[in-house]
């Protein structure tokens, strides 16, 4: 990968928290914006496609496993997000991505790991303002749980998530029988994605669980860590810190934080990436539990942003450009109009 190529990629990583609103409708100037995040992701993905094909032995016949998974992802990342589709609403200012192809390989693939991104943090919005709806007394924090680096990042993963399933254990076993009181207790309800990082320095994977948690009650920080350090063995390092909401953003900023990407597309090398997903492809990422497993959204708490299919709009068609400096064309565009039997009703 060339520096200039990096550098690109590295972008993506800014991407986190403003791509999660990419699905929603925008005005003029946010579909620009739009259109230039999308174009980052997919340059990324096309990187990443390259890579692949450069590890498909074509003449195994279809012997070679590995091989055959490389083939079968490049395959899926080539038609991702190749063409997007958009309605723009003019008379209203408001443009919607209507549609396009997605690979479905969000370890792999930026895009589709931005869109898995924006539903998560749409569905968990939902559930967090319904929860403090129902008791303004809860407490919003990020709590952070790591363990110790590993160059193996099948061990880590394996590792990271037994601990985790003992804590949650503990709080289950708590919050039904009240006995092995501890300081994760005092969560009401959470929701959790567990993130991977590599070290270029050491050649080790950093593995960390973020939580956004609504709390009864302040955690004491240091006796969760020694809990955690109990369960691990070779880990203590936790963080727990207070979620401010804002009056413009509401959660939003620290429900991105939690529902981001498990890999940090920007810090690995194409190689790293693949070598994730084949680790982590199939594995358990992402959870809830307490009081925002089952929390009911009441249909007045989920409006549906969508213009009326009576307003006329403008279709646009943009076609990705792969180069030195990719991005979205403008290809087609289509005037259409309400439906006439709508009108004479």
């Amino acid at each position: 990968m060339t520096k200039k190529d990096n550098k690109k990629a590295h972008n993506s990583a800014a991407l986190a928290g403003v791509e999660l609103q990419a699905l929603q409708s925008a005005d003029a100037d946010q579909h620009r914006d739009r259109i230039t995040r999308f174009g980052l992701l997919k340059h990324r993905s096309k990187l990443q496609e390259q890579y692949l094909w450069t590890q498909v032995d074509f003449t195994a016949e279809g012997e070679n496993e590995e091989s055959n998974k490389a083939l079968k992802a490049a395959t899926k990342l080539k038609g991702c997000g190749q063409f997007l589709l958009f309605h723009n609403y003019y008379t209203i200012d408001q443009i919607k991505l209507e549609k396009f192809h997605v690979c479905g390989q969000h370890l792999l693939c930026p895009m589709c790991a931005g869109i898995r991104a924006a539903r998560s943090m749409n569905r968990y919005l939902k559930r967090i303002n319904e929860l403090m709806r129902q008791n303004p007394r809860l407490k919003p924090v990020l709590i952070t749980l790591t363990v110790k680096n590993g160059e193996s990042l099948e061990e880590r993963y394996n590792h990271l998530t037994r601990s985790f399933r003992t804590l949650l254990s503990r709080y289950r076993d708590y919050k039904k029988k009240g006995r092995g009181f501890n300081q994760f207790c005092k969560i009401d309800g959470g929701f959790y994605t567990t993130e991977y990082t590599y070290n270029k320095t050491t050649n080790q994977w950093h593995p960390h669980i973020h939580i956004f948690a609504l709390l009864t009650d302040w955690i004491d920080q240091e006796e969760l860590a020694e809990t955690w350090h109990e369960i691990t063995y070779d880990s203590y390092i936790v963080d727990v810190r207070r979620v401010r909401k804002t009056k413009a953003e509401g959660y939003s900023k620290a429900v991105a934080e939690v529902c981001k990407y498990a890999l940090k597309f920007s810090d690995l090398s194409t190689e790293n990436t693949w070598q994730a997903f084949l680790s982590l492809k199939g594995k358990r990422l992402t959870g809830s539990f307490g009081s925002m497993h089952g929390v009911k959204i009441p249909d007045t708490a989920t409006p549906d942003d969508k213009p009326s299919e009576e307003l006329p709009y403008m279709e646009m068609l943009y076609r990705f450009v792969f180069g030195p400096k990719s991005y979205y064309d403008l290809q087609i565009t289509k005037d259409v109009k309400p439906n006439k039997r709508n009108e004479e009703g």
